[in-house]
Formats: C-alpha cells, sequence, structure tokens
C-alpha cells in the first residue's frame, strides 16, 4: 500500500510514485478494457466504411486499389488489436498496445491522403477527429501527446508535395483551426485523468487511514484479523509454519503518569521504529491496542520466533527517549497448531505474554520453553 507522501501528481499528470503509477493505469485500464476492445472494432469499421468516400472521390483505379488494401489491413489490426487486449493480463502495458495502435492509424491515414492531389474538408475533418480519439481514448498524457503532435506534423507535411491549389491564408487557417482543438483536447485530457488520479489516492489514502492505527503508522487491530485469518487458513492448507509474537510495555501506566501522555506517545513510536528495523517485509506488524502489539511472522517456527523475539527485547531495552525510565518488554510467542483456527492461536499467544508478565517482565516465554520445564 502507498503512504500518503507519495501520491503527488506531476506536471504529466502521472503519480510522483512509478509503483502507484503502475497499480493505477492497471486499475483503470482493466476498468476500461470491456469498452475499448468494441470502440476500436468499431473505429476500424468505421475507418473501413470511408472507403465509399475514396471510391467517388478518387479517378485512380490503381490509387484506389491501394486506398482499399490499406483499409483492409487496418480493419484486420483492429480485429487483432480486440483480440489482444481480451487476452492481456497486464492491463498497465496495455498503454504500448493502444499507443502502437494509434500510430498504425495515423501512418494509414497518411498514405491514404497520399493518393489524394489536394487536401479536402473530408481530410481536415479526419484529423480533428483523430486528435479527439487519441485523447479521449485511455493513455499517459505524455503519449497521447507525442501521437497528436505526430499526426498533426506530418498531416501538413507527409502530402505537401501533393497538394496544390490551396491558398496559403487557407492553410494557415486550418492549422490554427486543428491547433485550438489540440489544445483544447490537451487540457481536456490533463483534467481528466488529473481529477481521475486524485480520486484514486483519495481511496488509497482512504483505505490506509481504515487499516493503520494513526499514531504509529502501523497495522491497527482490525486489519491485523484480516491478515492472520488469510494466513491461519493458507498456512493449514499447506501446513507451513507460522508464529505469533505478542509484546507489551512494562510499566507503560508508570510512563503516562510521570511524564504526561504525549512522552508516552513518543514512547510507543520510539519502540515502533525499533521493531520495524528488526523484522522482515512480510512480517505482520500491528498495534493491539495501548501499549500492547502484535507480529505475525510467516514461515517462522517458534524456535525462530523465539530469537527474533530475544533480538527485539534487546533493541527495546536500548532504547533511552527517557533519561530516568528503562524501558522494556515483556514477550509471548505461539506457533500455529495443526487445524487450529486464529481465534485459539490468538489466545494462546496472549496468554503466553501474560505469562511473561507473571515472570518478571522483560522477558521472552514461548511455548517449546514451558514444555521443556514441564518435563
Amino acid at each position: 500500500m502507498g503512504d500518503k507522501n507519495n501520491y503527488g501528481i506531476s506536471c504529466l499528470c502521472e503519480f510522483k510514485d512509478r509503483n502507484i503509477e503502475k497499480e493505477f493505469l492497471n486499475y483503470e485500464l482493466k476498468r476500461n478494457a470491456k469498452v475499448i476492445g468494441p470502440i476500436i472494432i468499431i473505429y476500424g469499421l468505421v475507418y473501413f466504411v470511408f472507403v465509399v468516400s475514396d471510391y467517388f472521390s478518387i479517378g485512380n483505379v490503381q490509387s484506389f486499389q491501394f486506398i482499399l488494401m490499406v483499409r483492409l489491413i487496418f480493419l484486420a489490426i483492429s480485429v487483432i488489436v480486440y483480440m489482444e487486449i481480451r487476452l492481456i493480463k497486464n492491463y498497465a502495458s496495455m498503454v504500448y498496445l493502444i499507443t502502437a495502435y494509434e500510430f498504425i492509424a495515423i501512418l494509414a491515414f497518411l498514405m491514404i491522403i497520399n493518393e489524394y492531389e489536394t487536401l479536402t474538408f473530408l481530410s481536415i475533418l479526419s484529423v480533428v477527429a483523430m486528435n479527439a480519439a487519441i485523447f479521449i481514448t485511455p493513455n499517459k498524457l505524455i503519449n497521447a501527446q507525442f501521437v497528436s503532435l505526430f499526426l498533426n506534423i506530418a498531416f501538413f507535411v507527409f502530402p505537401a508535395n501533393h497538394i496544390s491549389g490551396i491558398d496559403t491564408s487557407v492553410i494557415i487557417k486550418v492549422i490554427l483551426y486543428v491547433l485550438m482543438i489540440v489544445i483544447y483536447c490537451n487540457i481536456g485530457f490533463f483534467l481528466n485523468n488529473y481529477y481521475k488520479r486524485k480520486q484514486y489516492a483519495d481511496g488509497l489514502e482512504l483505505l490506509r487511514l481504515s487499516n493503520t492505527d494513526s499514531l504509529t503508522g502501523i497495522f491497527n487491530r482490525a486489519k491485523f484479523n484480516e491478515e492472520l485469518k488469510k494466513w491461519t487458513d493458507y498456512c493449514n492448507r499447506y501446513e507451513n509454519d507460522i508464529s505469533l509474537v505478542f509484546f507489551d510495555i512494562d510499566n507503560f501506566k508508570r510512563v503516562n503518569d510521570n511524564y504526561g501522555h504525549m512522552v508516552g506517545d513518543k514512547v510507543i513510536q520510539d519502540i515502533v521504529l525499533s521493531i520495524q528495523s528488526k523484522i522482515r517485509s512480510m512480517d505482520i506488524f500491528a498495534r493491539w491496542g495501548g501499549e500492547e502489539f502484535v507480529i505475525l511472522l510467516p514461515n517462522t517456527d517458534n524456535d525462530q520466533a523465539a530469537e527474533m523475539a530475544e533480538r527485539m527485547r534487546i533493541a527495546i531495552e536500548k532504547i533511552t527517549c527517557i533519561e530516568s525510565e528503562n524501558i522494556t518488554c515483556s514477550f509471548g510467542i505461539a506457533t500455529l497448531r495443526k487445524n487450529e483456527n486464529a481465534e485459539s492461536f490468538i489466545k494462546r499467544g496472549d496468554k503466553l505474554l501474560y505469562e511473561a508478565k507473571r515472570r518478571g517482565k522483560n522477558t521472552v516465554v514461548y511455548e517449546t520453553e514451558i514444555l521443556e520445564e514441564v518435563r
């Protein structure tokens, strides 16, 4: 999940954090995939239907046959792209497929108008329509701008040697008209994509707030219970080791009474930072409530969890946020038993934590140790 500080949007209308941008593109294009495919088929068909206009406008039979072939090939490419979109798994990569398809459409268009002796009203209208289509189709802003720039420059440069009988003032007016359309399309595309990303970022932030503890930034109890249920089901199915570490700040009430709640909050934050530096990225760390915390350790047996907890205990002892107060924590460790549910797992871990408190605090208690004592 992204951090709230990484939700910035650049001048290219993309998230500054590349991972969040990739997640957004995957989400947005997946949402639009069912619409984009049929639109491409419709675009290919409309592109082909204009062969009727070519038939009445082109006097040269060879030129018409060439145009017919170009339009048929583009229709076939449209069908291929449609099928590819239906099969695609990584939706974020669809922007490259869309961009490539737009370039092919432009090249086909240029090849067609190159067969005309002069610019027509229909060809100018086609450029306007293609610009609108480029900016309506979901894509990255930079990609859409590059494709549009290529279209507009090529339209006035590529067929120039075949254009005759058009007044220069008319050409200038056409260029200004197309430029105005492109500017409006750019503004609309930017605002649309900016607010889509803003809405997506707000959703991520809301999700983050609902899943995390406001003081420490780690998971809250509700989110931890959700993750615990998933992991216990998974480990029961595949018989993997998973351990649970409960720990509690010793004599925390005394800290609050003697130094105030702001200092108490600082102690909690310092402990969380210390623990985060000792656990793995796969481990699930949450505030269980008040001064009590819990860590879920996937692929970790009881002895390995005890070793990790001992390193955490020693690291906490070294915290010196209060000069005259020795900060310590007590730890209780449980490892999932065969076919055990999440509720039973939690109860055993909590019970072992209170056993650590009973033994004098600042200690690690785990089941293997207790079994050895019984023997």
